[in-house]
């Protein structure tokens, strides 16, 4: 995932955690708030509950690799947040693409021609 593309600030998180709209599923939680800028910018959160950093890093890195193919579809304006729930730890990575998507559609934010 380009950095272009990434939530950096912490004041950008807090603005999401704030006003966000929240999308659950078993794996992860989606947190979803309108921007003013152009494009889609995503970050990741990963409790230190999850696990030591190698756990950490490793949920962060399939999850940007599951989000990567969609982030074309996804509509412009948005910034998301991405929080990691333990059953995340144990998942494959085919359940981690599909909760991904799932969270993505239920809370509209898919283009109408989808990956």
């Amino acid at each position: 995932m380009k950095r272009c593309y990434s939530l950096k600030r912490n004041k950008s998180f807090r603005y999401v955690y704030r006003v966000g709209k929240s999308t659950p599923s078993r794996q992860l939680v989606l947190l979803q708030a309108r921007s003013k800028e152009k494009g889609v910018r995503v970050g990741f959160s990963v409790s230190k509950k999850i696990g030591n950093s190698v756990t950490r890093n490793r949920v962060k890195r399939r999850f940007r690799e599951a989000l990567r193919p969609l982030l074309p579809f996804i509509k412009e304006g948005n910034d998301l947040v991405i929080i990691a729930r333990e059953a995340a730890v144990n998942e494959s990575f085919a359940a981690i693409e599909s909760a991904m998507r799932y969270v993505l559609q239920k809370s509209n934010l898919l283009k109408d021609r989808q990956a």
